[in-house]
């Protein structure tokens, strides 16, 4: 019997149609298509990306306005999920670490580049959650 992959969360600063948003919900649908349980987290759930995630693919509303101010709501949702990786944009990359401090928990934070190739992204999302045990 093998082990049940490890949770995998990615943090947005929202839902907008963009091109690095776009690419961070790709992601999460391929990490979901490979079997891991993900988490798409955003200050505010709405947004025009969100009709088109796949109802597997967990969809966490911080309630909350901005990136900025979400560090306390994204530390809350680590604590409970228990992600073994916390993929962020760069742009959002302290909020992350913040989040996960304040959260005391041990997830490994993986950014991401904008303009990363989805394999790599990938790749280096398994990467991590291996080495997180």
């Amino acid at each position: 019997m093998s082990l049940p992959l490890p949770r995998i969360a990615l943090f947005t600063a929202d839902l907008t149609d963009r091109p690095d948003r776009r690419a961070l919900v790709a992601l999460a649908h391929a990490l979901a298509d490979l079997g891991h349980p993900v988490d798409l987290v955003a200050p505010m759930g709405g947004g025009s990306l969100r009709a088109g995630l796949d109802p597997a693919i967990g969809q966490i509303d911080l309630c909350n306005r901005w990136a900025a101010t979400s560090a306390f709501a994204l530390a809350r949702c680590v604590a409970e999920r228990r992600p073994a990786v916390l993929a962020v944009p760069v742009s959002v990359a302290w909020v992350a670490r913040l989040a996960v401090r304040l959260a005391r928990s041990p997830a490994r934070i993986l950014t991401i580049a904008a303009d990363a190739a989805l394999d790599d992204s990938l790749s280096a999302i398994r990467d991590a959650a291996r080495q997180s045990g």
